[in-house]
């Protein structure tokens, strides 16, 4: 999804990516936030986008060992990113960089744990470097470019938990970035804390029981596929950042679809529903409709399969479309689409903490629902699970703008599965 955008966007900004502006000033110390290459967002505007968690191999990633959620409980702005470790997760987050000052004192944080742990930042796990004890109060956490011998040779940063982690640990960590000439001892904070607010599944379901045949199929344990057509997202799009042993090919079953087929074979206590990824970077609805249907869902789709239809990001952020002119192509889409099975969801779109479409969440979220109404078809409010708490915090989930990564994907997944099983999830959890 957005593909021209962001090219546009990094095009504009990467000559700026050099040494970024600072952003706060103190005495002898100049705090900046950490960019990604293309400038698109930073560790203090897009909390938690572009951190991402390194979950291993395709064989480790089920069950999720590590979950990444935006929180109140925060030194600055209100918001800093909170990371659930369970046992067996690599501990590892990773940050492909841009350009930083080699100047700078080095990289600083504030983090705080659920119990005392050690922490380091390195670029690979073989490195070997010192690592600081985080303790469960807010402390600012300083680690000097020489001491942990840092070049911008480094084409990334890893912020790494020292394992093996044997239980449940959470970690905060806000106000990352680097510091320079010198670091600041005493930089202002404005402490802040929870409780964070919660949306449940069942406030972002619409029709469930539109799909009562699809529900027959699994009590019945009846085999069925899974068409998901959509844009980039259901595409798979930075779904491997961080996690690079995990091709984006390879990544089927840790989309949002091929997750929920998971959860529904789980729950059902069966083998055979077929994920069928139909996904195409930077397309409209209505080039769905006009270039992807017929050969890649109708003709080999029968009346028993369930078709997912993602989209609404491209039509508004570059293709000058509005919620209603997507409502309106969406219904052209049911309609083809019914000609072949009535079972459909339609899934609208992620968001990013900035641009044409956050303004716009709330009358996206307002086009689906008549939509399901309308239509008799199930929906799934995905653009209101990323802006139930507002812009900043709608990033915790995404690789790059409007991206998820394989996490970001599961959670996703897991949040649409029970229109079918009825078992009900929070997010955060």
């Amino acid at each position: 999804m957005l593909v021209e955008e962001t090219m546009a966007r990094a095009s504009q900004l990467a000559v700026a990516l050099l040494f970024v502006a600072p952003t706060v000033f103190a005495g002898n110390a100049t705090f900046t936030p950490l960019w990604n290459p293309t400038g698109e967002c930073n560790t203090e505007a897009n909390t938690g986008e572009w951190l991402r968690p390194n979950l291993g191999t395709a064989k480790d990633i089920i069950p999720l060992k590590t979950r990444i959620y935006a929180t109140k409980d925060a030194v600055t702005d209100g918001v800093a990113m909170k990371i659930v470790y369970e046992k067996g997760s690599t501990g590892v987050l990773a940050f492909e960089k841009g350009k930083l000052d080699p100047n700078a004192a080095g990289f600083t944080l504030y983090a705080k744990a659920s119990a005392p742990l050690k922490f380091r930042i390195c670029t690979n796990v073989g490195q070997e470097t010192k690592p600081v004890e985080i303790g469960t109060e807010w402390k600012k956490y300083d680690f000097p470019f020489k001491d942990i011998g840092f070049n911008n040779d480094w084409w990334q940063i890893l912020f790494q938990v020292m394992g093996p982690i044997e239980q449940r640990t959470w970690l905060i960590l806000d106000r990352i970035g680097v510091e320079g000439p010198a670091f600041d001892a005493n930089p202002k904070i404005e402490p802040t804390t929870g409780p964070d607010e919660t949306l449940s599944s069942k406030d972002m379901l619409y029709g469930a029981d539109t799909l009562a045949k699809t529900l027959e199929r699994l009590k019945a344990k009846k085999p069925f596929k899974i068409f998901a057509l959509g844009d980039s997202i259901t595409a798979g799009a930075q779904t491997m950042r961080g996690t690079w042993a995990v091709k984006v090919e390879d990544g089927v079953p840790f989309r949002y679809f091929g997750t929920m087929a998971r959860i529904w074979e789980e729950e059902f206590g069966y083998k055979g529903i077929t994920a069928v990824a139909c996904g195409h970077g930077g397309w409209t609805t209505r080039k769905l409709m006009d270039e992807a249907l017929q050969k890649e869902v109708l003709d080999p789709a029968t009346a028993d399969d369930l078709v997912i239809l993602q989209s609404g990001g491209n039509d508004i952020a570059y293709g000058g479309s509005s919620p209603e002119r997507w409502k309106a192509d969406m219904k052209q889409l049911i309609a083809k689409v019914k000609t072949k099975t009535d079972q459909i969801l339609v899934v609208d779109t992620t968001v990013t903490a900035t641009g044409p479409i956050i303004k716009l969440a709330d009358g996206l979220s307002k086009a689906l629902q008549e939509i399901c109404a309308d239509e008799k078809v199930a929906g799934a409010d995905l653009t209101k699970l990323m802006t139930y708490r507002g812009p900043k915090f709608a990033c915790a989930l995404l690789a790059n703008d409007y991206h998820p990564d394989f996490m970001g994907h599961i959670v996703i997944g897991e949040m649409i599965a029970p229109i079918l099983t009825g078992k009900h999830r929070t997010y955060p959890e």
